[in-house]
């Protein structure tokens, strides 16, 4: 559970930072907006947390 708040704060820093270093460009705010929000979508899933791991 901490590991998953901790990468929600690092992804929101990186997306604040890279949303002010493409300021000018629009569009490229909008792009980089939807590869950050797959990474974190992608990010999360594949962490184990305790209803993700099998028991054998």
């Amino acid at each position: 559970m901490i590991a998953k708040i901790l990468v929600t704060l690092v992804w929101a820093a990186c997306l604040i930072l890279l949303n002010k270093a493409l300021s000018d460009v629009t569009w490229a705010q909008y792009v980089a907006t939807f590869v950050m929000a797959g990474l974190y979508s992608l990010v999360l899933t594949k962490m184990t947390g305790p209803r993700n791991q099998t028991q054998q």
